[in-house]
């Protein structure tokens, strides 16, 4: 099994990058790729250390980039990529707009309307909020979520899981707690263009994730005809066979690379286990030795 869609706590994973090694080595995993949310440090960590001490298969070079899409957040996948050059990039471009600031923004901003909404709130966790090492919707999720009066607030089900809080309602334009956050970060061309400056493979991630999109079907159309990508991906562990069947369908009519991950972040996605997702989730080695 592989797993192109991992993250550590170099982004918003819980793990550490040696512990995600290991735990890669214990599931037997033959290849995989770290993809932190805009950043390629773990990269620099792996080249300190003795790699084969912990993982004995193969680390395809990634990140994931948010980027910012008619007003809203898109991701792409970007792999083989020169991580030393990308990140000679993030660390210019992200210097005014570090993770610190942006969810130290996020954070004021979210907490000054919850308390708009009359949401029970702990002022001592929130005095403890860290933007060095905590990203604002998780933690403010985690405080909300533990009052049973804050259920009334939301629609239900909103508040039984953090995806559901972030996508369903948080990334919905029409909720009191929506942030656009698309002028943080690069747009769709720019993101492309880095990294295909740092001489990787371009690849859209999950694109059956996006709340907005109603209609999937059209959306990823309109996507693949506006831009020029190599790769997506079709396993995920959000998707469903019929999902899956179809991006399989897809990409071999329209002669796209294929790449397929958990998008594993240990505790802070609950129930996504790495290569199995939520449980069934087995991605194919000739997934990746179709361009590796």
């Amino acid at each position: 099994m592989i797993d192109l869609h991992i993250h550590t706590n170099y982004s918003d994973g819980a793990d550490s990058l040696i512990d995600v090694l290991k735990k890669c080595e214990e599931r037997k995993l033959t290849y995989i790729s770290i993809t932190d949310h805009d950043t390629c440090n773990a990269y620099k960590e792996l080249k300190k250390i003795n790699v084969k001490d912990y993982y004995s298969g193969t680390i395809i070079p990634g990140v994931e980039i948010k980027c910012g899409y008619k007003g809203r957040l898109i991701e792409i996948l970007g792999y083989k990529l020169d991580t030393d050059k990308f990140q000679d990039w993030a660390d210019v471009y992200y210097k005014d707009k570090s993770k610190a600031k942006l969810q130290r923004k996020y954070f004021d901003i979210l907490c000054e309307r919850m308390k708009e909404m009359g949401l029970k709130l702990d002022e001592e966790v929130l005095e403890k909020f860290d933007s060095q090492t905590n990203w604002a919707s998780v933690y403010l999720y985690r405080e909300i979520s533990r009052y049973e009066e804050n259920k009334k607030f939301f629609p239900e089900g909103t508040l039984d899981t953090f995806d559901d809080f972030s996508k369903k309602y948080c990334g919905d334009r029409n909720s009191k707690l929506y942030i656009d956050k698309s002028k943080d970060y690069p747009t769709l061309e720019e993101g492309i263009e880095i990294v295909r400056k740092c001489n990787g493979l371009v690849f859209f991630p999950h694109l059956f994730i996006y709340k907005w999109a109603t209609n999937k079907e059209e959306f990823i159309d309109e996507l693949l005809a506006e831009y020029k990508v190599d790769g997506i991906e079709c396993m995920h562990s959000e998707f469903n066979q019929e999902q899956i069947d179809y991006l399989l369908k897809l990409t071999e009519e329209r002669n796209y690379l294929r790449s397929g991950g958990s998008d594993y972040h240990g505790k802070n996605k609950v129930g996504i286990d790495l290569a199995i997702g939520k449980g069934n989730l087995k991605i194919p080695e000739f997934f990746v030795e179709q361009w590796i």
